[in-house]
């Protein structure tokens, strides 16, 4: 073999070696825009989740907010559960007193019903009084008009004594007697 033989054999193979490269070349190439693609796929889907951890974050300072306000309104309603109570203490120390002047006014209910009875039996002896004296007041009328009658009757008789003792003195003994 010669060299030149040997040389269009080793080109030939060289040149069949190019087109393998080639060939390997086009479907790694081939391959490359298949990873660049991917790789593009990747870049969106990391790009998409990007975007969804910004959301998230956002969401997250949303929650965060929404959990301060929650523990806000929890103290809100600790504290107001404090003055419900507070309210209650007071009011059972109202309802203590209230007890006590509960018992007061019954003990007034009482002293007022006792003079109301006391008011009632001394109206009845008034009214008895009130009576007695209705009755004397008559009496005394009857008593005045009688000695009234009398006194005009004593009058009349004085009268008639008087007119005996300025006529005779004969005539007196007899009216005198006849009165």
């Amino acid at each position: 073999m010669s060299e030149a033989k040997i040389l269009e054999t080793l080109v030939a193979r060289f040149d069949q070696l190019d087109k393998r490269f080639d060939r390997v070349e086009n479907k790694l190439d081939k391959h490359d825009q298949r990873f660049d693609q991917v790789d593009k796929r990747f870049d969106q889907v990391e790009n998409k989740l990007d975007k969804h951890d910004q959301r998230f974050d956002q969401v997250d300072k949303r929650f965060d907010q929404v959990e301060n306000k929650l523990n806000k309104h929890d103290q809100r309603f600790d504290q107001v559960d404090k003055n419900f109570d507070q309210v209650k203490n007071k009011l059972n120390k109202h309802d203590q007193s209230f007890d006590h002047v509960d018992k007061r006014f019954d003990k007034l209910v009482n002293i007022l019903e006792e003079q109301n009875i006391e008011l009632y039996n001394i109206k009845s002896t008034l009214k008895k009084h009130d009576e007695k004296f209705d009755k004397m007041g008559y009496t005394i009328k009857k008593i005045h008009n009688q000695t009234a009658r009398l006194s005009i009757g004593q009058s009349e008789l004085d009268m008639k004594i008087d007119k005996l003792k300025n006529s005779t003195p004969e005539k007196n003994e007899e009216n005198i007697n006849s009165v």
